[in-house]
C-alpha cells in the first residue's frame, strides 16, 4: 500500500462496528449511512464512497476495533485500496471526553472527527494475516476446551467424595473427558500442520522452540501476539504483561518496594511462569541463578519474576537475530566480566 502524508487527507470516514451493522459518518460532508456487517455491505460502502467523490489517496477510514467483527471489514476495504486505521473506543474520548449521548451513529461521527483532528498521529493498520487469524481461532478454541475439560475433571473428583456414588454420572464424566482430550489433540494437530505449511511461521516457531523452557504452547502464543513484527523490545513487552518492576515512590514521604504490576494477559503470564519454573529446575545456568538469589534472601516470587524478565529478554533477542538459541553463547557483558 502506498503511503500518504497526513496533510493530504481531505475526507474522513468514521465507522462504528457492531455484530450485524456498520454505522458510517463521512466528514466534512456530514453524510451518514448504515450497512450490514457482511461482504455485500462492504461492497455497498465502497460504492457509496465513490459516489461522494472520495479519492482513496485523500481518504482515511477510522474503524472501531471490535476484534472479529471489524477484521473482515478491514480486510475487505484494504483489498479495495482504502487506507484504514483500527482505533480503540477510547480514541473518541479525545474528541468528546464527556457526553451523555450514546448511539452508533454518534460514535461514528466522533471517530470521523478524531481522524480529522489527529490525522498526523494515526498509523494505518495492515490487513489481518489469514494464517495468524486461523492460528488465533484454533488456539482460542483449544483454551476453551481445556477449561471445559478441567471443569469436568473437578466435577468428577468432587463426585467421588460425595455421600452418594452415581455410576451413571461417573461414566458420563469419563466420556466427556475422553471427548475433550480427542478434540484438543485434533486442534493441536491442526495448529502444527498450519505452522509447518507456512514458511515464516515455521521459522519463528523453530526459533522459539530452541529456547530453554519454551514449549509449543508458549511458542504458539508468541506467534499469535507478535508475528509480523520484525523487532521486539523486551522492556516494552515486560511492561505490557506486568512483569517489569516499577518504582513506588513520590516526593520524600512515599516509599514502597519496587514491584511488578501483576496485570496483563493471563495466558502470557501463565505461560511465562511455567517457562521460569522449567528453566529453574532443568537448566543449570538458571538453576544456579535461582539458588544464588534465594541464598541472598530474595523471596521466590521475586526470583521467579526476575527469571521471567530474563527469558523475555532472551526470547526477544532470538526473535530479532533470527538465530537459534546457543547454550554456549556469551554476551558482551559476560565477556567483559570474565576479562575483569
Amino acid at each position: 500500500m502506498d503511503t500518504t502524508t497526513p496533510t493530504s487527507y481531505h475526507h474522513f470516514l468514521g465507522i462504528d462496528v457492531s455484530k450485524d451493522t456498520i454505522d458510517c459518518w463521512l466528514r466534512p460532508r456530514g453524510e451518514y449511512s448504515q450497512w450490514t456487517n457482511r461482504d455485500e455491505g462492504f461492497q455497498r460502502l465502497h460504492r457509496w464512497l465513490n459516489t461522494h467523490n472520495c479519492p482513496q489517496q485523500h481518504t482515511i477510514i477510522c474503524i472501531e476495533d471490535t476484534g472479529i467483527y471489524s477484521d473482515r471489514l478491514l480486510a475487505s476495504l484494504t483489498r479495495q485500496g482504502w487506507r484504514c486505521a483500527l482505533l480503540k473506543t477510547t480514541a473518541a474520548k479525545k474528541v468528546a471526553p464527556e457526553h451523555h449521548r450514546k448511539d452508533d451513529r454518534f460514535d461514528a461521527r466522533l471517530l470521523a472527527e478524531y481522524g480529522d483532528r489527529y490525522a498526523d498521529q494515526i498509523s494505518l493498520t495492515p490487513p489481518p494475516k489469514e494464517s495468524v487469524k486461523q492460528l488465533q481461532q484454533l488456539y482460542a478454541e483449544r483454551q476453551r476446551l481445556i477449561k471445559a475439560r478441567n471443569a469436568t475433571q473437578n466435577r468428577k473428583q468432587q463426585g467421588s467424595h460425595g455421600l452418594v456414588d452415581s455410576e451413571l454420572l461417573a461414566q458420563q464424566w469419563q466420556q466427556q473427558l475422553r471427548l475433550y482430550s480427542k478434540q484438543i489433540d485434533s486442534l493441536e494437530s491442526q495448529i502444527r500442520n498450519l505452522i509447518s505449511c507456512h514458511s515464516e511461521l515455521n521459522r519463528y516457531d523453530q526459533l522459539l522452540r530452541s529456547i530453554p523452557g519454551v514449549g509449543q504452547v508458549t511458542a504458539w502464543l508468541w506467534l499469535i501476539l507478535f508475528y509480523g513484527e520484525q523487532q521486539l523490545n523486551h522492556k516494552q513487552i515486560a511492561s505490557r504483561f506486568g512483569f517489569a518492576p516499577h518504582r513506588f515512590s513520590s516526593g520524600s514521604s512515599v516509599r514502597g518496594k519496587t514491584r511488578s504490576s501483576g496485570h496483563g494477559n493471563s495466558q502470557m503470564r501463565s505461560c511465562m511462569t511455567m517457562v521460569a519454573r522449567s528453566v529453574s529446575h532443568h537448566h543449570e545456568r538458571f538453576a544456579r541463578y535461582k539458588q544464588r538469589k534465594l541464598d541472598e534472601g530474595k523471596p521466590w516470587p521475586v526470583v521467579r519474576n526476575n527469571l521471567i524478565n530474563k527469558m523475555i529478554k532472551i526470547i526477544c533477542a532470538i526473535w530479532n537475530s533470527g538465530e537459534c538459541y546457543r547454550k554456549d553463547y556469551e554476551s558482551r557483558i559476560d565477556r567483559q566480566k570474565k576479562v575483569a
